[in-house]
Formats: C-alpha cells, sequence, structure tokens
C-alpha cells in the first residue's frame, strides 16, 4: 500500500511540473510592471508609463532574480511616420520606468513589449493611475478593458486617478518602511481602506463591472502629489475633509491617497473629500471598523454596522443606519441623538452631491430594478434621470459605549 502510495504521488508530481514548463514563461524573460500610468498625448494619442522591476541583482528588490539590470538607460525605440514612441529611464535601484506613446493603450503596451528584451507581464500589477484629464472623458473605460484584458493582468489591481500628470505620479512612487513597492502598495490600500478614506470596490475589475452596469456607478481612488508649499488648513473641519495634495505634514512619501474620484457610466463628474469618503464606505455598509473624530473626540465602531438602503413607495432613496460607538480618546461632549443627527445630516449631502454629479455610486438602481418586469419597462422608467430627482432621508441611530 505504501508504494502504492509513493508511485501515485510520483505521478501528481510529475504531472505538476510537466504543467509549470508547457507554455510558462521564466522569471528572467519576464518585465513585471508594478504600476502603470496613462496620460493623454497630442493628435489623440496615449501615453503609458509602467514601473517595473529592473532585474538588478545587486538592488535585490522584489526579490527578483533576473540578470543583469540593463533594460534601462540605453533602451529607445521608435517607430519613424506611426506616431509611437518609447523610452526608459533608470528612476532608482532595483526598478525601471519606462513610456510608450501610441493611438491606443495596447499599442503603447506592445510597443513597449517590441523595445524591451523581456516579456511585458502584468500579474503583479498593484496600481493604475489616470490623469483627470483623460478621466473625464469616454475613453476610460475602453483603456481599463484593453489593460484587463492584458495576459494576466491582474483584475484586483487599484484604479487611481490623479490631477497630475499620471506619468510624474508614478515616478514619484517609491517603496517605504523598508518592504519592497509591491508589497507598500498593497499595505498602503489596505490601511486607506480600514480607516476608510477611500473608496471599497476601486479594483480594476470591479471598476469596470460598475461602469458597465447600468444600475450603478463606479468610484475609484483619488490622489495627488504634495510638495508642501500648498498646504490648506481648514479651521473648524474635519482634518480629513480635504482633497489630496494640501494636507499640512510632511512624509518621505509624496503622494497622497485621500478621497474618491466619482464616475457617471464611463466618465468621472467630480470628487468627494476624505471625510465625505468615509461617509460614501458607511452609506454601501463597507465601514467595518471605522473611526470618528467628533469635536476632538475619537469615536470607534465595535461591531459591524449595520445599514440598510432602499426606495420607499413614494420614491425616496432611503437609508437606515445602526452603529455602536466607542469611544477611545478625548472626551464626549455631544449626545447619542446629536451624533445621530450629525451623521444623517452628513449622509443627506453626500446622497445630494452624488445625484448632482449623476452618479449612483451607492446603487440605488440595484434596488430599483427588482420592481420592473423586464429591461424594456425598466429601460422606460428612465431611471438615470429619476435617480438625480428622488427625495432623501436618512436615519442614524447611534449608541455611546
Amino acid at each position: 500500500m505504501r508504494k502504492a502510495a509513493l508511485f501515485a504521488m510520483l505521478l501528481v508530481a510529475l504531472t505538476l511540473l510537466a504543467g509549470c514548463s508547457a507554455g510558462g514563461q521564466e522569471i528572467e524573460s519576464c518585465l513585471f510592471v508594478i504600476a502603470m500610468a496613462v496620460d493623454p498625448a497630442p493628435d489623440g494619442n496615449l501615453t503609458v508609463t509602467v514601473k517595473a522591476l529592473s532585474g538588478s541583482q545587486s538592488d535585490g528588490a522584489e526579490g527578483s532574480s533576473a540578470s543583469g539590470g540593463q533594460d534601462g538607460g540605453a533602451l529607445e525605440g521608435n517607430e519613424e511616420g506611426s506616431g509611437q514612441s518609447a523610452d526608459a529611464e533608470q528612476p532608482e535601484p532595483g526598478y525601471i520606468v519606462l513610456s510608450a506613446t501610441a493611438p491606443s493603450c495596447i499599442r503603447a503596451l506592445n510597443l513597449l513589449s517590441a523595445t524591451t528584451p523581456r516579456t511585458l507581464n502584468l500579474s503583479q500589477l498593484q496600481e493604475i493611475v489616470l490623469s483627470r484629464a483623460l478621466a473625464e472623458t469616454e475613453a476610460t473605460l475602453p483603456i481599463l478593458q484593453e489593460i484587463h484584458s492584458m495576459y494576466r493582468a491582474n483584475g484586483a489591481a487599484i484604479v487611481v486617478v490623479t490631477p497630475d500628470d499620471a506619468g510624474d505620479f508614478v515616478r514619484r512612487q517609491h517603496a517605504l518602511l523598508g518592504v519592497r513597492l509591491s508589497k507598500y502598495l498593497r499595505v498602503l490600500f489596505e490601511h486607506f481602506s480600514e480607516i476608510d478614506t477611500i473608496p471599497p470596490k476601486a479594483e480594476l475589475s470591479s471598476v469596470i463591472a460598475a461602469m458597465l452596469s447600468r444600475t450603478s456607478d463606479a468610484a475609484a481612488v483619488y490622489a495627488a502629489g504634495n510638495d508642501f508649499s500648498g498646504t490648506l488648513v481648514l479651521p473648524g473641519a474635519s482634518d480629513i475633509d480635504r482633497l489630496p495634495g494640501h494636507l499640512p505634514r510632511t512624509s518621505p512619501a509624496q503622494n497622497e491617497y485621500l478621497g474618491s474620484a466619482i464616475f457617471s457610466g464611463a466618465r468621472m463628474t467630480g470628487v468627494l473629500t476624505g471625510s465625505e469618503t468615509a461617509i460614501l464606505c458607511l452609506l454601501m455598509g463597507e465601514a467595518m471598523t471605522r473611526t470618528s473624530v467628533i469635536d476632538g473626540a475619537l469615536y470607534k465602531t465595535n461591531v459591524r454596522t449595520k445599514v440598510k438602503r432602499a426606495i420607499d413607495d413614494d420614491g425616496t432613496l432611503s437609508v437606515d443606519i445602526a452603529l455602536n460607538l466607542t469611544l477611545v480618546a478625548g472626551e464626549s461632549t455631544r449626545t447619542d441623538a446629536d451624533i445621530a443627527a450629525e451623521i444623517e445630516r452628513s449622509a443627506v449631502n453626500l446622497i445630494r452631491k452624488l445625484q448632482s454629479m449623476e452618479s449612483d455610486a451607492l446603487g440605488f438602481g440595484d434596488i430599483a430594478i427588482r420592481t420592473s418586469l423586464d429591461i424594456p419597462s425598466w429601460e422606460a422608467r428612465n431611471w438615470p434621470l429619476l435617480y438625480t430627482q428622488s427625495p432623501v432621508r436618512v436615519t442614524a441611530r447611534t449608541r455611546v459605549l
């Protein structure tokens, strides 16, 4: 019996080894992209910038064993008369930045593959950065779909919109705290998700699905660089009730991730501050460990917050919130009713702001479509217009422990 079992295990191992070699790629032949940026270029072209592993063994970055580290600096390619160009630069040990300009995103990526002696690999992609000028056009969806269609593209990569040049944003993106860039970005997005300063469901696959949906809209992460020369202190306002690029702080990290880029269909129509994004997370039922600063006192939810979204018989967009709060630091100067009233006011203002952006980021359309018998009756309702004109009601119940 033991011999039979050992023989069966050997057969399984041989099968797995054969699968690894058939149709696979050696690590040394791949150019692993960690971050990608897309900017508009003249004559309707796009400039795609990628930050990838350079493969230099002496750097030790990302644990890559690829040899040589010769992908940067000297690599340049250009096709005369085609309006396409590619270039590369070596920004920091262990990483390389390459860029290409072409009529479409996928052609720019193909151009990078054609001018780099490695195969472009998006399996480790963590971040896709779009310039705001581009995100406010209908080109956003085709661009994201092209990236997603690339072989082994990471559908969990986070979609980011910046008012800066997206290529420069990626060039400024450096790993901090002694970890490799891919791990740093994962930890960064997990941290900001936990404190509700970036929107949930900002992954590439989720954003594409929301853009294609006719019952909800997408929200991506909003981010910007901060050179600390234009900081903005808002007296009496929440510390995060602002947009990135104006935080009164200093840090080795030049890029700030704070707030949401709101879409209507495939086009960006507005932004939310960090505080507004926290309310968005709350209304979506995604604020699992929400922290709040109210009049200098720090509160934290100690159990899962209960949120129910509905559409009343009269067409009112309705949200019911129930949460328990624990006082963590400072002194409480508000009653439970005062805190509930503040949440209700902030939530109503957020929903009305989303309505003004023609964005159903909270997915009320997913509720409305359930009352339609078929697609023609749903389309006859003209939900996009009906949504923007609907009244709003929010009820909050809080208990401070």
